[in-house]
Parts: C-alpha cells; sequence; structure tokens
C-alpha cells in the first residue's frame, strides 16, 4: 500500500548545522575584528581620550555592518519563501482540476479558482468553514464519509461523484482523488483533494459502449439472415416438389376418393409453409424494394377492415391519423407487412379485452438525437407508432425480440420471425426503430421512415 505523502519542512539537524555554520563564520568575522580593530586604535591613537573615542566609533561600525548583514540575510531569505508560495499558489490555482485542502475535521485550509466554482465563492469565503456550509447535508456527509475513508486508510482513494456546479447550475461528474497528508512527526494534518471532470469521458465511453452493442447486433442480424435465407431457399425447393407431386395426386384422384382430405391437408400445410419461407426470405432482405411516396394515413386507412378482422371483437383498434402527414418514401407492400405484423404482435400480448392505438405523425431528429433512435442519421421522417395496452415485456426481453426464432409467445403460436421482418423492412429503407414496454402495462412500437 503506497504511504500518504506528508509534508517536509528541513530536519532539525540539517537547520541546526546551517545555523552553526553561519554561527561560526560570524564569530571568526567577529573575533578577528575585535583582535584587529583593537591593535589598530592603540597604534593610531596619540592619546586615551583618542583611544576612547576610537573604540566607541569602531563600537558603533561593528553594530551598524551586523545590521546590515542581517538585514539582507533577512530579506533573502524572507523574498524566497515569498517566491516560493506564489509560485506554489500560481501553480494551484492555474491547475483546472478542483483543488483543496482540509484539516482532518473537514475545515477548508485552502482551494483554488476551479473549486471556487463549486461553491459559488471566493477562497477567503471558503476558508474556515466545512461542506455543511455550502451544500444539502446528506451531500455534505458523502464528502466527509469519503474523507474518513481517505484518512483510514492511510492511502489515496479514488470514486466518482456527480455534483452541481453553483456558479453555472451545470451538472458534471467528477473524478475525486483524495489523499491524506502528515506531518513529519507522522501526526494527520488534513486531506488533499483533486476533483477532475470526466463528464465528456463518461458520455463518450457510453457512446462507445453502445456503437459496439450496434455493431454487435448488426453482425448478428446479418448472420442470421444470411442463414434465414439460405434455410429457406432450399426448405423452398423442397415444398416445390411436396406442392407439385400433392397437387398432381390430387388432380389424378376421383372425387369421391376418402383420400382427398388427407391430400388437401398436405398441400394446405405445404402452402402455409410457403408463407413461412417468404417471411425468411424477407427477413434475409432478399426481397426487392420499390419505395415510393407513400401516404401512410391513407395506406393505414385502406388496411383499418383487414386489421380489424385480425383483432377481434374483444380488442378496440384505436386509428389516430396526423395532420398535414408528409409522404414516406417506403414500399407500400413491404409497409403493409410492418403494420400488419405489429398489430398482429400488439393482439398477441393482449390476453383479454384491451386497446391497440395506430397512430401517425411528423418527426424531424437532430444531431443528437440519434442514440435514442439505434443511430438514425439526423433528418425529417415520417413516424407511424403501435401502443398496446398488453402484457408487456422486461428489458432483457426487448433486448431479442428483433432476432430471428425469438418470441414470447406459447408452443405452436408464433414463429419468431413477425418483428424480425419488421426489423429488416425497415432498416432496409433506412429508417429506424424504438421500442418501450414495461411489464403489465404494455408495449409502444415507434417506426420512423424517410421523408420524400
Amino acid at each position: 500500500m503506497p504511504e500518504s505523502p506528508s509534508i517536509r519542512p528541513p530536519t532539525p539537524v540539517a537547520a541546526t548545522a546551517g545555523a552553526a555554520r553561519i554561527a561560526g563564520w560570524y564569530a571568526v568575522i567577529s573575533g578577528l575584528w575585535i583582535l584587529l580593530s583593537d591593535r589598530l586604535v592603540e597604534v593610531v591613537a596619540p592619546s586615551v581620550a583618542w583611544m576612547t573615542r576610537l573604540s566607541i566609533l569602531k563600537g558603533w561600525l561593528f553594530v551598524g555592518v551586523t545590521a546590515a548583514m542581517l538585514f539582507v540575510m533577512v530579506k533573502r531569505l524572507v523574498a524566497g519563501l515569498a517566491t516560493r508560495e506564489a509560485q506554489l499558489d500560481t501553480l494551484v490555482h492555474a491547475i483546472p482540476d478542483l483543488v483543496w485542502l482540509k484539516n482532518p475535521e473537514g475545515v477548508y485550509l485552502a482551494c483554488n479558482h476551479a473549486f471556487e466554482r463549486f461553491f459559488g465563492a471566493k477562497e477567503a469565503a471558503i476558508l474556515g468553514k466545512t461542506d455543511y456550509d455550502f451544500v444539502a447535508k446528506d451531500l455534505a456527509d458523502f464528502f466527509r464519509q469519503k474523507d474518513r475513508e481517505a484518512m483510514e486508510a492511510g492511502a489515496p482513494r479514488v470514486n466518482e461523484e456527480w455534483v452541481t456546479l453553483a456558479d453555472t447550475g451545470e451538472r458534471v461528474l467528477l473524478e475525486t482523488l483524495k489523499t491524506p497528508m502528515r506531518d513529519a512527526s507522522g501526526a494527520m494534518v488534513g486531506v488533499l483533494g483533486i476533483g477532475r471532470d470526466i463528464t465528456a469521458q463518461d458520455s463518450h465511453s457510453r457512446e462507445r459502449a453502445r456503437l459496439e452493442a450496434q455493431l454487435h447486433q448488426a453482425q448478428k442480424m446479418e448472420t442470421m439472415g444470411r442463414f434465414a435465407g439460405g434455410v429457406a431457399h432450399d426448405y423452398n425447393n423442397m415444398l416445390s416438389v411436396i406442392l407439385a407431386n400433392a397437387d398432381l395426386a390430387l388432380y389424378q384422384m376421383a372425387e369421391d376418393r376418402p383420400e382427398r382430405k388427407y391430400l388437401a391437408d398436405i398441400v394446405k400445410a405445404a402452402r402455409h409453409s410457403a408463407e413461412l419461407t417468404e417471411q425468411m426470405l424477407a427477413f434475409a432482405r432478399r426481397q426487392p424494394v420499390h419505395p415510393e411516396a407513400v401516404d401512410l394515413n391513407e395506406t393505414v386507412a385502406s388496411m383499418l377492415g383487414v386489421l380489424g378482422g385480425l383483432v377481434g371483437d374483444r380488442i378496440k383498434l384505436d386509428w389516430r391519423p396526423g395532420p398535414e402527414l408528409w409522404p414516406a418514401k417506403v414500399d407500400p407492400t413491404q409497409l403493409r407487412q410492418v403494420v400488419t405484423n405489429l398489430v398482429i404482435n400488439a393482439r398477441d400480448a393482449i390476453r383479454e379485452q384491451g386497446r391497440i392505438e395506430l397512430e401517425t405523425r411528423n418527426a424531424v431528429l437532430a444531431a443528437g438525437d440519434g442514440a435514442a433512435w439505434d443511430g438514425a442519421e439526423p433528418g425529417e421522417y415520417v413516424a407511424i407508432q403501435v401502443r398496446d395496452t398488453g402484457c408487456g415485456m422486461a428489458p432483457e426481453l426487448v433486448d431479442h425480440i428483433f432476432e430471428p426464432f425469438f418470441t414470447t409467445k406459447g408452443k405452436g403460436k408464433g414463429t419468431g420471425l413477425g418483428l424480425a421482418l419488421v426489423h429488416g423492412i425497415v432498416k432496409q429503407h433506412r429508417g429506424a426503430l424504438q421500442v418501450e414496454s414495461t411489464p403489465d402495462q404494455g408495449s409502444t412500437f415507434r417506426i420512423l421512415l424517410p421523408r420524400v
């Protein structure tokens, strides 16, 4: 464990040796002065009266020289200390990080200009006071606890803390290093604190993690898409053989044969399987896209009859068309697939009676909105929203709902390709998706499609 730094003035031995050298030189020079000056007075003075006068003059000269020497020495010492203190003060105040020093009781002994922003007060108003004079009690308790941890450990301690700067009201994340300070005897004299603003670094870290997650998801979906496309292609070839032979056998069989029922079931199952392969191929993005200017209000309104039949009587379908809606650049057929799959998904999430809301509106994404929309580019979009009052989903399920073959429905009630198809179509049109879901409170799917 690293030792805490201490305030180390010159040791007593070194200070005594230095003072002894100065005193020794002073004694030698003084002795030589007295001895030589007395002999000189004896030689020069013509009488006892002159000797007395010269001795007095010699004494005052000695006092003057000694006073001048002391003045020069003290002045140099004080100037050196003042210069060193000024340099240290300039250095501390030039540091962009928050720097402060407290005594063991938490009373402020020093701080720099950057720290003044935190309390919104000058250093003179901060010194001699504690955290409790400037911040709320719970935050002051937190600061004191971290001070005690550093002093008890006898080593530096690092923690992160969100604080609000009093001068601007800005909320920043500080990485705080607190180091216990000791004097030469080892006694604790205070805690030195240094707080660095890492708000931007934290934001960059979160943005990087989000981008890495998006890249991982895109790679996973691309791999699954290729797999699904390959399986669907081979499966479709086998279904073609089954359907062709079943249709041929059914065509050649007499109307009164009881076996016709079994052949009809084979044809029905094969055609249903063919629809499944179409969804798999759509997820693999192998369907051609023919985008055009589409009025989402007209398209959805034309589907209300079919959608009402899909949801049934127990669920109310609430249609809320947006006013003055921009035209969207989308393939009409695939748009219908998206709306149908979202409504079916919402229907299956409602156990008893409930409501499904269909809503459209214009949307504009600013430069900083992409993070909430799966990395969508800034620009103008047309939004369609499907909200249900169903069972909702836990956060860990929401992360997987667009994966192929993933489903929360019971066995035999879902293929797990509906939302994967939605995801593939939206991404193919350079759109964006957003999902909000809370257990027992329903789900909301929002889709953005580029404006023409």
